[in-house]
This record gives structure tokens, C-alpha cells and sequence, in this order.
């Protein structure tokens, strides 16, 4: 019995070294496939981060196209409504515009009126020039240049006209009108 004895701590110790490298085999296979499992989450992350990322530096270069064509419009806002009264750009653009349409200006002044209200908390005031000026021109050329006026990127109203027959300086064809034109440009003040 002793060589059935023998076999059986021959097999008990084959079964033992059997299941214990089966033991460490499977532990080590179950850690590895832990950490592959977290390595998948961990590249699933990462991509999710980099598919973020990508879609902010999109965003990020729509923004400064868009605020890179809109520069443009911000600086044609402060031409169309000024922090101040900028009489210089008002006598440029008037001058320009009646050598344009022909039209003679005899004189002009300027006037600030007082502040428009606030209508709601939070709304900006502005002001208004009052510009009077007397012109010569014919119909036609009187007419061109309160279109043209009203047309300038400044915000400017021709708010009151007046007319009255010129003696013809221009050639025996052509009948001139005198007009008193009362012109309002806008600005808003900014404290």
C-alpha cells in the first residue's frame, strides 16, 4: 500500500500544481483582461475628448471668421451712430455729397440739441446735431442730394426744407431753388 500511497501524494501533489498554476494563470489572465478592459475604456475616453476638442477648435475658427467679417460691420456702426458729434465727418460727408449732386452750399451751423430720454432702463441716451444749411441747386440736384443724404452711413434726417426761386446764376436755361435745409445727425453718449 505504500506505492498506492505514494501515487496518491503523486497525484494529490500533480493535481495541486495543476490548479495552482491554473489559479495563477487565471488571476494573472483576469488582471490582464481587467486592465484591457480598462485600457478600451480609457482609449474610448480619449477619443470622446479628442472628438470635443476637435469640435471646439471648429467652433473656435467659425467664431474668428465670423467675428473677423463682422469687424468690419462693427466699424460701420460706429460710422452710422459716433460716441460724439464728429462736425468734421458731418461737414466731409455733406461737402462731398453736394459736390456729387451739384448742389451749392452757401452756409452752414450747427446746433446740439438736447438729450432724447430714456424710453427703459438700460437704453443708451443719444443726441442729436442740428444742422442748418442753405443750398442752391436746381430740382433735380436739390433732389439728389436729400436722397444721398438720407442714403450716408451716419445716421442723418433731413427733418425740414424750405424753398424759394433763385435768380438764375447758372445760364439763362437752367431756374435755381434756394433752400433752408434743417438736417439732424445722431449720436449717442457714452458716460
Amino acid at each position: 500500500m505504500k506505492e498506492a500511497t505514494k501515487q496518491s501524494i503523486a497525484i494529490f501533489i500533480i493535481t495541486l500544481l495543476f490548479a495552482a498554476t491554473i489559479f495563477v494563470v487565471n488571476s494573472w489572465t483576469l488582471k490582464a483582461y481587467g486592465n484591457y478592459q480598462n485600457s478600451r475604456i480609457q482609449i474610448q475616453e480619449n477619443k470622446d475628448i479628442l472628438v470635443e476638442i476637435d469640435n471646439y477648435k471648429k467652433l473656435a475658427n467659425e467664431l474668428t471668421q465670423k467675428y473677423q467679417t463682422i469687424g468690419g460691420d462693427f466699424a460701420k456702426i460706429r460710422m452710422a451712430l459716433p460716441s460724439d458729434p464728429e462736425f468734421a465727418g458731418i461737414i466731409g460727408s455733406l461737402d462731398s455729397i453736394a459736390r456729387m449732386s451739384n448742389v451749392n452750399i452757401a452756409g452752414m451751423t450747427f446746433r446740439e440739441v438736447e438729450s432724447a430720454p430714456k424710453t427703459e432702463p438700460g437704453t443708451a441716451d443719444y443726441s442729436v446735431v442740428e444742422i442748418n444749411l442753405a443750398a442752391t441747386g436746381t430740382y433735380e440736384e436739390l433732389k439728389t442730394f436729400f436722397e444721398e443724404t438720407e442714403k450716408e452711413l451716419r445716421l442723418m434726417d433731413v427733418t425740414s426744407i424750405s424753398f424759394k426761386k433763385g435768380s438764375t446764376q447758372r445760364g439763362a436755361t437752367k431756374s435755381v431753388i434756394d433752400a433752408n435745409v434743417i438736417i439732424n445727425a445722431y449720436y449717442q453718449k457714452i458716460k
